[in-house]
C-alpha cells in the first residue's frame, strides 16, 4: 500500500471512489470550487489500484505554507474502499493506510498543519505516534430511518414549543433557488457575531457548485421577508447543513428552528439516512444543536506545527497544539 498525488487521468476514479466510500466532501466537484490550492491524494493497495483516497488544502500566511480543511468542508476524509469482511483485516486494512496517511501529512513541506478527519476515523494512534497532537470535536447527527414522528418526538420541548409558535405567529416556509436569500441572511448573521465570511468561496458553493442533484435550502418568510434560512449539501447517504442564517431584527426565535426542521423534513424525503449538522464547540450553539434531537457523534482533527513556530501556537491555538 502507497499514497501518492493523483493524476488527472485517475480523477474519474477518484471522485466514483469518494462518492461511494466517502462524503460529498470528498468528491471531485465539491473539491473543484478550491480550485488548485487542493491536492488530491490517492491511497492505493499493492497491486497499485486506486482504493481510495484524502485531500490538502494549502494556503500561505505571512509567507507560510499552512495545510488545514478548505473552506467549508468538515474534513478532509480519508476514505476507502476494503473488500475484505474480517474485523481484524479491516482495522488491519485502516491501520496501515491511515499510518501511510500521517507519513505523507508529516513529510509534507507546510509550517503548520490542521485538518479534520471523518467521522467514521476513530483510530488516530498513527497521527499520535508521529507526534501530533489529536484533538476531539463533536457534532449531531439526525436519525432519518424512523417516521417523521419518531423525529420530532426526539426534540427538546424548547425546539417544538418555537416551531409551532413560529407556524402559530403565520411564518411561511418555502424552499428556495434563490441562494442570493441564503447568502444575505448568513452574511447578516456573521455581521452580528463579529465574524467574517469567506465570501469568495460562499458564492463558489451557492452560485457554482449547487444544483438540484446535490443541494437544496428553505428560507423562513415573515410577510414577504425573508428571516431565516438552511442551506444543506447532500450525498447518497447523508445530508450536510453548510451553512444558515437568521435576521435578528426580526426577533422571532422559531424561524431559525422552522427553517431546519423544513430541510430535515426534506431530506427525510429523499431518502438520505442522516441529517449531519457538522458540529460546533460554542457552547451556545451546541446546546441549540442539541435540542434538534440528534446523537452526538466525536471526530477528530490533528495537529501539528514546526519548532519555534509550534511554542508560539501554544500560547494562542492552546486548544490545538
Amino acid at each position: 500500500m502507497r499514497v501518492k498525488e493523483i493524476t488527472d487521468a485517475e480523477k474519474a476514479e477518484y471522485n466514483e471512489l469518494a462518492f461511494q466510500y466517502g462524503t460529498i466532501y470528498n468528491t471531485v466537484d465539491w473539491l473543484g470550487v478550491f480550485g488548485d490550492r487542493v491536492r488530491l491524494i490517492g491511497i492505493y493497495d499493492d497491486g497499485n489500484h486506486l482504493k481510495g483516497g484524502f485531500t490538502l488544502y494549502q494556503v500561505k500566511k505571512f509567507g507560510l505554507r499552512i495545510i488545514r480543511n478548505p473552506p467549508y468542508t468538515p474534513n478532509v476524509g480519508p476514505f476507502l474502499e476494503i473488500e475484505a469482511k474480517n474485523h481484524i483485516t479491516i482495522m488491519e486494512t485502516w491501520k496501515k493506510a491511515l499510518t501511510l496517511l500521517a507519513d505523507f501529512i508529516d513529510s509534507y513541506p507546510s509550517w503548520v498543519t490542521s485538518v479534520a478527519l471523518s467521522k467514521n476515523i476513530i483510530d488516530t494512534q498513527p497521527f499520535i505516534w508521529k507526534k501530533f497532537k489529536v484533538v476531539a470535536g463533536y457534532k449531531y447527527l439526525v436519525d432519518l430511518n424512523g417516521s417523521i414522528d419518531d423525529i420530532w418526538s426526539r426534540m427538546s420541548r424548547n425546539r417544538k414549543n418555537e416551531i409551532k409558535k413560529a407556524e402559530s405567529d403565520g411564518l411561511v416556509t418555502k424552499k428556495v433557488d434563490d441562494y442570493e436569500i441564503v447568502k444575505m441572511l448568513y452574511m447578516k448573521t456573521l455581521s452580528r457575531q463579529e465574524m467574517v465570511a469567506n465570501e469568495y468561496y460562499l458564492d463558489k458553493v451557492l452560485f457554482e457548485f449547487s444544483n438540484d442533484a446535490n443541494s437544496f435550502a428553505f428560507a423562513v418568510y415573515d410577510k414577504e421577508r425573508p428571516i431565516a434560512s438552511f442551506f444543506v449539501v447532500y450525498d447518497k447517504i447523508d445530508s450536510h447543513g453548510v451553512v444558515s442564517g437568521y435576521d435578528h431584527e426580526q426577533k422571532h426565535r422559531g424561524a431559525g428552528p422552522l427553517a431546519t426542521w423544513a430541510a430535515i423534513k426534506h431530506a427525510k424525503s429523499l431518502g438520505l439516512q442522516h441529517f449531519d449538522f457538522e458540529g460546533s464547540m460554542i457552547p451556545r450553539i451546541e446546546q441549540y444543536l442539541r435540542g434538534f434531537g440528534g446523537q452526538l457523534v466525536p471526530y477528530y482533527s490533528v495537529n501539528k506545527a514546526k519548532l519555534p513556530l509550534e511554542i508560539l501556537l501554544k500560547f494562542f491555538k492552546r486548544d490545538l497544539f
